[in-house]
């Protein structure tokens, strides 16, 4: 475009370089799946927490969210006020289990606690689930570049794959969070300069804004109809949202595999509370810029765009300074790769540790693992590219990954809650209740309107019901079976694994600092409320 000047294409290709370059340079030190996969054990927590931020302000937030704000002003805060209460869910409740069993992938927990067939249907569903929406991702920042240089979206997908790919190959899940760290600033720093933008070119300046986007509803977040046809209500966004956030930061591998990269459990929480705690003020953030633009272009004219993903990267180009437009196109573009690759990094660790040396090579070296790892990961990214070509056509992007996922999600929730909760169910009540679960969300889908938010309590719900019901026709699994891997007061085998690690001193302080996290998740409730609270003042205005 012809606002994107030299000195921001200078800055544009540097900072990419300069990221891609930091993200390869952790490949030296790879010498096992356990790093490339896990960071070694050792990545610290706050690191951890802007990772996941800066996934969930990529390029799929960046250029998503602010066209949903366009459209429907806060509407779909709804979607997210609930993150604080899913996460208070997995502090308690599914993040121990993963990190106490020192599993890779979550889905080797499904197999200990039931069966080789449930962890290889939930681990297969991920593959799926997780491949097609990293389609999406790959599709957004391919859009963005189209838009600032002006080659065809076929051409920027398949720049974008070749870059993301070979970086990802080399990287591993070390460079996924160090280099999210760096895009999460540059994130903010350009949401912030965008925001004060608009508020210097639109006449009467703040209060102007707000009194223009009050008188418009676009400051109304909070339907309390009792509708489920209505899409964003707040109900659906507290009960069937906390179903889709806590699936996704649960169940989805690309998610868990940060969190098992951490030091201690007690890390593991922390990450969880520093996302549960953000996530809702950058996603205002976001949404808030599509409300401020709607009311920008109110005096600037009509923004002549098509796709309303196009909306804030126009902006960005033509109306931010100099040199600035390239830095912000850049932090998009280089967080979208950071989000790119930890897709792939965790579609390779499933394929790997739950498929190829689970079923076609056993008891092979660690070096052989390693470099199967790399050949999954381009796999996968060959197979993301294909789905990118169609990605344009499903809607603002933001919305498209989450409606993906959950057709999904929700049977898998409902498989780890049968799991966790309960002695009774069996690996064959398991099994099955995951496929009526997805079938239950494909049967809603088709002959019910309600909102899609939804789809993830209807998957869970009958996951566990039907689970149940199925496992109540066979004998219960042995009791030895269960000890350290449901949730009860008492478990003989983690007693015995805690007496072992009460050798060492560090470890006793693990335990103490595991103690003291007991809290967080009333704190987290709390959080909610007070966001309740905030939106409700909003609309007030």
């Amino acid at each position: 475009m012809e606002n994107f000047t030299l000195l921001d294409y200078s800055i544009f290709i540097v900072y990419i370089l300069g990221t891609a370059l930091v993200g390869a340079s952790f490949g030296k030190k790879q010498k096992s799946t356990e790093d490339y996969f896990l960071g070694g054990r050792s990545i610290p927590w706050w690191a951890i927490g802007l990772s996941v931020m800066a996934t969930q302000a990529s390029a799929i937030t960046f250029i998503g969210a602010p066209g949903w704000g366009y459209d429907g002003g806060l509407t779909r805060m709804a979607t997210y006020i609930n993150v604080p209460l899913a996460m208070a869910f997995l502090i308690a409740t599914i993040v121990p289990f993963f990190y106490k069993t020192e599993v890779y992938t979550a889905y080797e927990y499904l197999e200990r606690r039931f069966d080789v067939k449930t962890r290889t249907l939930t681990a297969g569903l991920f593959l799926i689930a997780r491949g097609l929406a990293t389609g999406v991702v790959l599709y957004a920042p391919a859009l963005v570049l189209s838009v600032v240089t002006g080659l065809s979206i076929t051409w920027t997908i398949i720049i974008m794959a070749v870059i993301a790919i070979s970086y990802t190959v080399l990287g591993g899940i070390s460079a996924v969070i160090w280099t999210d760290v760096i895009q999460m600033f540059v994130l903010w720093i350009g949401a912030i300069l965008s925001v004060y933008v608009i508020f210097q070119d639109v006449p009467g300046g703040w209060g102007e804004v707000m009194n223009t986007a009050a008188q418009t509803g676009m400051l109304q977040s909070l339907d309390f109809s009792f509708d489920l046809s209505v899409e964003y209500s707040i109900w659906a966004g507290i009960i069937g949202g906390f179903f889709l956030h806590a699936a996704y930061f649960g169940t989805d591998q690309s998610q868990i595999q940060r969190v098992l990269t951490s030091k201690s459990i007690r890390e593991s929480k922390l990450s969880l509370v520093l996302s549960g705690v953000l996530l809702i003020p950058q996603m205002l953030l976001f949404i808030l810029i599509g409300v401020l633009l709607y009311i920008f272009y109110q005096y600037a004219g009509d923004p002549n765009v098509e796709n309303l993903n196009e909306l804030f990267p126009r902006f960005v180009v033509n109306q931010l300074p100099m040199g600035i437009s390239g830095l912000i196109m850049a932090g998009v573009f280089a967080a979208a790769m950071s989000s790119l690759d930890s897709a792939l990094n965790s579609l390779s660790a499933v394929s790997v540790r739950d498929f190829y040396s689970k079923f076609f090579k056993k008891n092979a070296s660690e070096e052989h693992y390693l470099k199967a790892s790399r050949y999954a990961t381009i796999f996968w990214g060959i197979y993301a590219t294909i789905f990118a070509f169609f990605a344009g056509n499903l809607g603002p992007v933001i919305e498209a990954v989450n409606q993906i996922g959950s057709y999904f999600y929700g049977a898998l929730l409902g498989v780890f809650i049968l799991a966790i909760f309960t002695k009774r169910v069996n690996g064959t009540g398991a099994f099955i209740g995951v496929i009526a679960g997805m079938l239950s969300v494909w049967a809603v889908t088709a002959f019910a309107e309600i909102s899609w938010l939804w789809n993830n309590m209807v998957g869970a719900v009958v996951a566990v019901a039907v689970g149940y019901a199925v496992s109540l026709l066979a004998p219960a699994p042995p009791k030895e079976k269960l000890d350290g891997l449901i949730l009860t007061r008492t478990s003989h085998k983690v007693q015995s694994d805690l007496a072992t690690r009460a050798e060492k001193a560090e470890a006793v302080e693990d335990v103490k600092e595991e103690r003291s996290t007991k809290r967080w998740p009333l704190y987290l409730i709390i959080y909610f409320f007070v966001v309740i609270a905030f939106l409700l003042y909003l609309q007030s205005l």
